[in-house]
C-alpha cells in the first residue's frame, strides 16, 4: 500500500509540474489548474465507481483499474481475498472431514443448540434413535419420551452415564453420556454396550450360583468337622480337624462375601427403603470391635444419637463391619482407632481413622477391587476375604454414597463415607 501511494504521488507531482508548466507557456495558469483538479477528481471517482462495481460483482467480468492508487487498492484487497479464500477452503475440508468421521463412528452422536433443539446427528444416532432429516431444530425430548433419559438430560451434572435396557423401543442395552461445549450446546454420545454389560451379568451371575452351590457341600463338611471336635477323637487328629474347620470357616466367609457382593453389584437388595437407626448399628458395632479386639485397641466411637439415614440395614452394616473391622486388622496392639457418624452442611459422614500400617500411594487407587490385597500374607493370617472394600464400594453406590480414602504409610489411614444430605432424618423429628 505504501508503493501504491508513493506512485500516486509521483504520477501527482509529475502531471502537476508539467500542468503549471503548459499554464505558464499559454499564460492561463489558474484555468489549467482548475482542469488539473476537475481532472483528478473525475479520474478518482471513476476509480472509487469501478471498484465498488469489482466489489460488489463478480471481478473477472468488471473492468477495474488498471493503474494507479485504486489498481494498487484492488491487488492488496484481491490477494487477501485470495489467501482467505484458502484459508476457508482448508477449514472446510477439514471441517466435511471431522463431520464425516463423526457421521461413520459406532456410537451414536447428536448435537444439541442452549435450548436442547437438534442441530445434527450421525448415522448411528440416527438408526438407535429413529431419527430423519425433518427432526432438525425438534427439541429432542419430543422425540426420546423415556422419563429416565429426560430427568438425566436436564440434570447439571452426570458423572456417571445412563443405562438403558431399551431405547426407542429396541432391546439392548446403551450408555448415554451428554457433555457440555460452546455456549451451552450438547453433545448426546449413545455407547452400545449389550455385549459388555452381558459378559458382565454373566461374570457376576457365575459368581452368584457357584457360591450359592459351593455354600451346601462346605457347610456340611464344616458341620461334621464341628461334631468330630466336640467328640474324643485321638490328639493326632486334633490339629488337623482344627485346620480343617479354620479353612472351611474361611471358604465359608468368602462365599458368603461373595454372594453379599454379586446381590449389590446387581442392585438386588432384598429389602426396602426404610428409616434406619444407625446409632443403634454403631453401638451393636462398639460391642463386637471390642470381642475383635480383645482390649488390644483403643477404640472410640463418636456418634450423633439424633442422626438416622433413609438406607437398607444390610448394605449399612456391611459398611460399617468392614471398615471397623479394617481399622482393628491394620492397627498394631495399642492403636487408636476413632469412628465418627455426624452431619455436614453437605453430606451425612461415616468415618473410621486408624494410626495403623496406612497404605502406599501406589496401592491407593486399586483398594476396592475384589481380591485386591495391599498385604496378603497379613490379610490371609487375619481371615479377610480380599473383598470388604469391594463390599463397602458397592454397599455405598446403593445409597448414592461415595468412598474417600487417605492414607500414608506408616501413619494410618482414613476412610471416609459421604452419604447424600437428603438422606439424613433428625430422630427428634420422628418421635
Amino acid at each position: 500500500m505504501t508503493i501504491g501511494v508513493s506512485k500516486e504521488l509521483v504520477w501527482v507531482f509529475s502531471t502537476l509540474s508539467i500542468a503549471v508548466t503548459l499554464g505558464w507557456l499559454w499564460d492561463a495558469t489558474h484555468l489549467v489548474l482548475f482542469s488539473y483538479i476537475v481532472f483528478y477528481i473525475t479520474r478518482n471517482l471513476l476509480s472509487i465507481q469501478k471498484f465498488e462495481r469489482w466489489i460488489r460483482e463478480d471481478k473477472l467480468s468488471v473492468d477495474f483499474p488498471s493503474s494507479g492508487l485504486w489498481a494498487e487498492v484492488i491487488n492488496l484487497v484481491d490477494n487477501k481475498i485470495r489467501r482467505l479464500s484458502s484459508k476457508l477452503n482448508l477449514q472446510h475440508y477439514n471441517a466435511e472431514q471431522n463431520k464425516e468421521a463423526l457421521m461413520r463412528l459406532k456410537d451414536g452422536i447428536v448435537s444439541l443448540d442452549a435450548r436442547g433443539k437438534i442441530e445434527w446427528f450421525n448415522w448411528t444416532a440416527r438408526k438407535k434413535l429413529k431419527l430423519n432429516t425433518k427432526d432438525i431444530a425438534t427439541n429432542i425430548e419430543l422425540i426420546v419420551r423415556i422419563p429416565a433419559f429426560i430427568k438425566y438430560l436436564n440434570e447439571d451434572n452426570n458423572p456417571e452415564p445412563l443405562i438403558l435396557h431399551v431405547l426407542q423401543g429396541i432391546p439392548g442395552t446403551v450408555s448415554i453420556a451428554i457433555i457440555s461445549y460452546y455456549k451451552d450446546h450438547r453433545l448426546i454420545i449413545i455407547k452400545d454396550i449389550h455385549e459388555l454389560y452381558n459378559a458382565s451379568q454373566i461374570h457376576k451371575d457365575f459368581i452368584a450360583n457357584a457360591s450359592h452351590e459351593l455354600r451346601t457341600p462346605l457347610t456340611v463338611i464344616n458341620g461334621y468337622v464341628e461334631v468330630m471336635l466336640d467328640e474324643n477323637v485321638k490328639n493326632k487328629w486334633q490339629k488337623p480337624l482344627e485346620q480343617m474347620h479354620n479353612q472351611s470357616a474361611r471358604m465359608q466367609s468368602i462365599i458368603d462375601d461373595l454372594l453379599t457382593l454379586s446381590s449389590l453389584e446387581s442392585e438386588n437388595v432384598a429389602e426396602e427403603l426404610a428409616i434406619v437407626d444407625v446409632p443403634e448399628l454403631l453401638n451393636i458395632q462398639q460391642e463386637t470391635s471390642v470381642q475383635i479386639s480383645q482390649d488390644s485397641h483403643k477404640i472410640s466411637f463418636d456418634v450423633d444419637e439424633n442422626l438416622l439415614i433413609n438406607g437398607y440395614i444390610k448394605p449399612l452394616t456391611s459398611i460399617f463391619s468392614n471398615l471397623i473391622y479394617n481399622a482393628i486388622s491394620y492397627s498394631p496392639k495399642g492403636g487408636v482407632i476413632i469412628i465418627k457418624w455426624y452431619k455436614t452442611n453437605n453430606s451425612v459422614v461415616f468415618s473410621v481413622e486408624d494410626h495403623g500400617i496406612g497404605i502406599t500411594q501406589k496401592h491407593l487407587a486399586r483398594v476396592t477391587e475384589r481380591f485386591y490385597r495391599v498385604n496378603g500374607a497379613r490379610s490371609r493370617e487375619g481371615g479377610g476375604t480380599g473383598l470388604g472394600l469391594s463390599i463397602v464400594k458397592y454397599a455405598l453406590e446403593t445409597h448414592k454414597a461415595k468412598l474417600i480414602v487417605e492414607s500414608k504409610y506408616g501413619l494410618g489411614s482414613k476412610f471416609t463415607c459421604k452419604f447424600p444430605v437428603s438422606l439424613a432424618i433428625n430422630a427428634e423429628t420422628i418421635n
